[in-house]
């Protein structure tokens, strides 16, 4: 069983604190992926768990064994690194089975594990190759090569992506996924890149800060994000937010709407009459007229385009209600013009409230 688990996990450099006491239990051959932007403290997290940095407080445990005093070598984990960590000197066999060799390992053993690794990257034509004879994409294989034939329990990558353009990117996604589902290990990902989230991990654990924001599958956090933070950060483009005051009714009035916004019952703690509320609704769920699927209790509005944005399949709107902006797609492309007038369909079934001085969700039953 190669479960890891963080208790209190603790990173201090001097005064400023980069992880501040996370607890995160990962399940054997899960696929978890640690997201947030800079400085949350995400690849920091992974160095403790490789043993690469340092423990302030808490513990690690790999396979229901305390490895916080335990060498890097010696905790049966590997690293895939965002700049490969090739030796530039050497062949692709040569980096494959360089660190067993060094390990001591047998030849013969070496030889099957370096066999085993070439078959599933397919790196068969490149063996004899250095690595910059090599594109980026080849040369990230060869560094989860290098992985594989250590044999690890787990699986760690820090940022594998981010050096690779966009069609290579999704080329390496198919690739990692093929990966975790023939060698069923455990893999923990780091990234900033919230799309290599959302289609490889079965967990998503969302950072800000040295803490985790939320853990749960991706359909989990892009439907009930936790908090304001989530909302905005999971999804592309980001969940538009508009300040709204709930009504004696029990709606919710926002600026620049005729009508008010009824609330589904019994889904969110209200609060009460009067008191400010912020709104959120992700782009699909506000509709330009005739371009997506009509929601079922719309409000309907006109607003002036105030930039377009076409993408091929899908066109991208910003416009506004009142003095707030909001962006929403046309999913059937046709040509706009800056500063012409749309009729929009808001989707009140989908809409989300957070408290806007904690920014939680007032979502019955998430996780406040």
């Amino acid at each position: 069983m190669a479960r890891v688990t963080l208790t209190n996990l603790v990173k201090a450099y001097g005064a400023h604190v980069a992880v501040k006491g996370i607890n995160l239990d990962i399940a054997d051959k899960s696929f978890v992926a640690l997201v947030g932007p800079s400085g949350c403290g995400k690849s920091t997290t992974l160095r403790m768990i490789a043993g690469l940095e340092t423990v302030s407080w808490g513990e690690i445990s790999i396979a229901g064994k305390v490895v916080n005093e335990v060498s890097s070598r010696s905790r049966g984990v590997a690293m895939v690194f965002q700049s490969y960590a090739l030796y530039p000197h050497m062949s692709v066999r040569s980096n494959l089975s360089f660190g067993l060799r060094i390990a001591g390992v047998a030849k013969t053993e070496v030889d099957r594990r370096v066999a085993v690794a070439t078959e599933i990257l397919e790196l068969g034509p490149y063996m004899e190759r250095r690595p910059s004879q090599l594109s980026g994409g080849q040369r990230q294989r060869v560094a989860m090569g290098r992985a594989i034939v250590r044999e690890p329990q787990v699986f760690l990558f820090d940022e594998p992506l981010s050096n690779l353009d966009a069609k290579l990117r999704h080329q390496m996604r198919v690739e990692i996924k093929k990966l975790h589902r023939r060698l069923q290990n455990t893999v923990i990902y780091v990234t900033h890149d919230q799309v290599e989230a959302m289609t490889l991990a079965d967990q998503i654990v969302i950072m800000r800060d040295g803490l985790i924001e939320q853990a749960g599958t991706p359909a989990e956090v892009f439907q009930h994000p936790a908090n304001k933070f989530v909302a905005g950060f999971i999804g592309a483009p980001q969940m538009n937010f508009f300040a709204g005051t709930v009504t004696e009714a029990g709606q919710i009035r926002l600026r620049g709407l005729e009508r008010a916004l009824d609330v589904v019952p019994g889904r969110f703690d209200m609060p009460r009459a009067g008191a400010p509320v912020t709104v959120g609704l992700r782009p699909e769920h506000i509709v330009p007229q005739d371009h997506g699927l009509t929601p079922k209790n719309p409000i309907r509005f006109e607003a002036e385009v105030l930039l377009s944005e076409a993408l091929g399949n899908e066109t991208l709107i910003t416009s506004s209600i009142g003095a707030e902006e909001f962006v929403t797609r046309m999913l059937d492309p046709r040509d706009v013009a800056d500063g012409e007038r749309m009729s929009f369909a808001l989707d009140t079934d989908r809409i989300h409230l957070f408290d806007p001085e904690t920014e939680r969700s007032l979502r019955k039953g998430s996780d406040n």
